[in-house]
């Protein structure tokens, strides 16, 4: 029965509905929504998933979804790499990786920037 009610529930919880997560490029991780804030209580909402997840991982249940890498890295406080971003968007890890290993002296218009 709780299985079940962990089931039910992580459904729920990347409901695209609720707008707190957007699934990976792949479909098969999640990430939190960048629109999350169009619901005024989002940040409870937040807060409500981490202790579901905590609580399911304390007794020993799995959820039906996962997170992204860069997500899980995000909240053990790792640094993130470009390689952590490709489930989340290919395309933009694809460019990346194409510049690392490509020769860009010759390459005048791009400004790169970290914030």
């Amino acid at each position: 029965m709780t299985r079940e009610w962990f089931q039910l529930l992580s459904k729920e919880i990347f409901n695209p509905n609720y707008a707190l997560f957007i699934p990976s490029s792949t479909g098969n991780t999640y990430q939190p929504s960048s629109q999350s804030k169009i619901n005024e209580n989002h940040l409870r909402y937040f807060k409500f998933v981490g202790q579901v997840v905590g609580k399911a991982i304390f007794d020993g249940y799995m959820l039906d979804a996962y997170f992204t890498r860069s997500f899980y890295k995000h909240i053990l406080g790792l640094e993130i790499t470009y390689d952590d971003m490709e489930d989340q968007d290919y395309q933009f890890y694809k460019n990346m990786k194409w510049m690392v290993e490509n020769d860009m002296t010759d390459i005048d218009d791009f400004t790169f920037s970290y914030i």
